[in-house]
């Protein structure tokens, strides 16, 4: 059969095959069969338009797309008909090892099947004989509980009841103890401060005498200081009034001077108006002069005509002439008596001046005393106001010292008289405690032979054994948790000891750098100071020196005044000699000419000659005059530029002198801005230092108190082990018990079964194995372990108590 399929399948594929060429070769015969179609539509004369070719190429493409296609459905074709020989193939070999394989299972899965169902009816029948002991068992246990149940709810309230006594009784014990060392720790702390305080009484006594001493001595010291200052001071407002009212009489006189000058500058204005109308006036002569010149140019051809026209122009000239000589004298004299008013009004005012500079030079230095002294005079009374407000302080302080001594002395009293009540209280107490626990421990003893009757209500007194003791164990691990968090606050707090014992040498050394670097501004100050003194005597010395040289140029400049004065009266007095000589001269030359050429020509020829003469004279006069006017004015450039010299070079020497006083009052200023922060820095030093002591005092009593805390931790740590050691004792012994009565019951029970007639169901049992363990023994061997653990786990925080 399978080889007829086989046969089949390859006649198929054979058939396939001649199928497949076949089909390939028409598929290609009908594309060129179409190609060629197209071509003759294309190329032919045939009626066929662009959308039939499209139509003819889409018809190939789809055909194409068709024969893919076939082609993908044969190749799916063979795939699967190879799968389908090769399951034929597996069905002609397979079916005898598959059902021998099932059936193999079927057989182990039956006999599995039924070994289980035996094992379990062996189980079944065990549970049931259990059950049944067990019901026996519990209707016994339950009539013993029916009995025991109001005895042992008795025994339990009785033991809740001791129980919760002693605790009372013991936290009292504790609460009493820690009141007990507080109040310890206060009597000795309140005994040290007073220790202290008493100490502190006696060393500021001692100081108060030693200042108050020095404040008498001071007082003394400043009180005849003040006598002093108020004579010095008495003296010099004598002197300031006498030289005030010097000034008001400088100053008056000074005011009428300014008015005088006031007055000679007005004049000395006229007269330069009126210099200035003369000139003028003397230009519009030149100009009238220059318009005679043209005249006579224009006619000459006029001569005889104009001979009687000019001898009347001769005689105005003269006229005029005369006149301004005699205007020119005049203007000469005013000029003459103006200079020398204006020299005594110069000496006066320069007589003045130094007088002004000397009493104000008094003055300056008298105020600069006087503020020096008054300067003293506030600092002393400060001084003293400061010492009179400590004193009163001082005072206050002590009597309140006092008031505190005394409250302190009362409180001691009132503590000790309480402390000593309360001491007897609690011996009293503990007195009744103690006959109480003797009590309480026979009642124990009792409660103790009672319990081992009580076998049954064991297990729910270790349960609450167990919770106490894992109680006990967490607060264990909360102590030593406390403890590790204690060691560690310690190695904080010395690390912070350290640090600020490494901050309190910085700011030490800080402070040290400070005191130095103040010290030498100080000292830089000083020597400053000593410096611009120093500067100020040279510029005084300087100025002594100057001052000299400056009278003997003003001595060089009243005598070079003088002299200018007297050669100008010598001057002018020679020009007068001259020009009345020149007149005479001038007056022989025209008798001599009259008498040598008496006729017109000659007479107009020589007036014509005097003319010109008199022309250049009268332009040479004019000139020199105009010379002197330049040197006059000149002159006194000279010496208006010499004054504002000299008054810039006073102004510069007010300028400097403002300026060091004004640097010297700086320095005063800086050297008690420096004495207040000296002293700042002293009671900062005071007040760091007593901050350092304060501290070191709380860190060697905190140190104290967390030593005193530390042991008590310890004691309290040790008892706790001591009684948890002593109660894994009693449960590991009252497990031990236990263990050996199970083992005696589980003997019993063996010996019972041994015994049982063989011909019973019972009997029948075989016990090959031993019978599993009950939740009991369980329960006892982790008890055991649990106990092991906790007794490992003791010793070993006993050996890191101890390291």
């Amino acid at each position: 059969m399978m080889a007829t399929e086989s046969k089949t399948e390859d006649r198929m594929e054979d058939d396939s095959s001649r199928s497949r060429v076949g089909i390939g070769l028409g598929l290609t015969t009908l594309l060129q069969h179409l190609q060629e179609l197209a071509d003759r539509m294309k190329h032919g004369h045939f009626p066929f338009q662009d959308k039939d070719v499209s139509i003819v190429e889409s018809l190939a493409k789809v055909i194409q797309q068709l024969d893919e296609e076939r082609k993908k459905v044969h190749s799916f074709l063979e795939t699967e008909t190879i799968n389908s020989s090769i399951l034929r193939h597996q069905l002609q070999f397979f079916p005898g090892s598959v059902y021998s394989e099932i059936s193999f299972a079927v057989q182990s899965a039956r006999q599995s099947n039924a070994d289980e169902l035996n094992v379990l009816q062996e189980k079944l029948q065990a549970l049931n004989q259990d059950i049944s002991r067990l019901d026996e068992h519990q209707r016994k246990l339950t009539r013993q509980n029916a009995i025991l149940h109001p005895e042992r709810d008795m025994v339990r309230t009785q033991h809740e009841e001791v129980i919760s006594q002693l605790n009372q009784r013991m936290a009292d014990k504790a609460s009493k103890q820690i009141a007990l060392n507080e109040t310890r720790d206060e009597l000795r702390d309140a005994n040290q401060k007073i220790v202290d305080l008493e100490t502190g009484i006696m060393i500021l006594k001692e100081d108060m005498i030693q200042e108050r001493a020095d404040a008498r001595r001071e007082k003394k010291h400043l009180k005849q200081c003040v006598h002093d200052t108020t004579k010095k001071t008495k003296r010099q407002k004598e002197a300031n009034m006498a030289k005030k009212k010097e000034l008001d009489i400088l100053k008056e006189e000074l005011v009428v001077s300014e008015n005088e000058l006031s007055d000679i500058r007005k004049i000395i204005r006229r007269h330069e108006a009126n210099k200035a109308r003369y000139e003028n006036q003397q230009y519009s002569f030149q100009d009238q002069l220059d318009r005679e010149q043209k005249e006579n140019a224009d006619l000459k051809e006029r001569g005889f005509e104009l001979g009687n026209q000019l001898l009347h122009m001769e005689k105005q000239h003269l006229v005029k002439k005369s006149q301004l000589e005699q205007g020119l004298m005049e203007l000469d004299i005013e000029m003459t008596q103006t200079h020398d008013e204006l020299d005594e009004l110069e000496q006066k005012w320069h007589h003045l001046k130094e007088e002004i500079e000397e009493a104000s030079e008094n003055q300056e230095i008298s105020g600069c005393k006087v503020r020096d002294l008054d300067n003293v005079l506030q600092t002393k009374k400060e001084d003293l106001t400061m010492k009179a407000n400590e004193t009163a302080r001082m005072k206050q302080e002590n009597d309140e010292m006092e008031l505190r001594m005394k409250q302190l002395e009362e409180n001691h009293q009132v503590t000790v008289q309480l402390l000593g009540k309360q001491i007897n209280d609690y011996r009293d107490i503990l007195t009744r405690e103690r006959k109480e626990r003797f009590d309480l421990q026979e009642k124990r003893d009792k409660l103790t032979r009672e319990i081992d009757d009580f076998k049954l209500a064991f297990g729910k007194f270790m349960s609450e054994m167990n919770q106490r003791i894992n109680h006990a164990k967490h607060e264990q691990e909360d102590l030593s948790n406390e403890g590790a968090l204690l060691q560690k606050d310690l190695h904080t707090d010395l690390a912070t000891t350290q640090v600020l014992h490494t901050d309190v040498g910085k700011l030490t050394e800080t402070f040290n750098s400070m005191i130095n670097n103040l010290d030498t501004s100080i000292s830089t100050l000083q020597q400053r100071k000593h410096d611009l003194e120093q500067v100020l005597l040279d510029k005084h010395t300087r100025i002594k020196d100057i001052t000299p040289s400056y009278d003997q140029l003003e001595m060089q400049f009243e005598e070079r005044t003088k002299d200018y004065e007297d050669k100008k009266k010598s001057v002018v007095s020679l020009k007068n000699q001259k020009n009345s000589l020149e007149d005479a001269t001038a007056r022989g030359k025209r008798e001599i000419v009259k008498l040598s050429n008496p006729s017109v020509c000659s007479s107009w020829v020589v007036l014509r000659q005097e003319l010109k003469h008199q022309r250049t004279r009268a332009l040479s006069k004019m000139k020199e005059q105009a010379k002197e006017h330049q040197q006059i004015e000149e002159n006194i450039f000279k010496t208006g530029k010499k004054l504002t010299t000299v008054m810039q070079e006073n102004d510069k020497f007010k300028k400097g002198i403002n300026k060091l006083e004004g640097e010297c009052d700086s320095i005063v200023q800086q050297n008690n801005i420096n004495s207040a922060l000296k002293g700042n820095l002293t009671s900062e030093l005071i007040l760091q230092r007593d901050r350092l002591v304060e501290g070191w005092e709380k860190e060697k009593l905190m140190q104290k108190e967390s030593s005193g805390r530390d042991r008590i931790l310890l004691d309290d740590i040790t008892d706790l082990q001591k009684r948890t050691d002593k109660r894994e004792q009693n449960i590991a012994h009252v497990t031990e018990r236990l263990h050996n009565e199970l083992i005696v019951l589980a003997h019993f029970l063996t010996d019972v079964a041994d015994r049982r007639p063989k011909n019973t169901r019972h009997g029948r049992k075989t016990l090959t194995d031993s019978r599993p363990p009950t939740m009991l023994e369980f329960y006892l061997e982790s008890r055991q372990q649990l106990a092991l653990q906790s007794s490992h786990s003791s010793s070993e925080e006993n050996a890191d108590v101890k390291d």
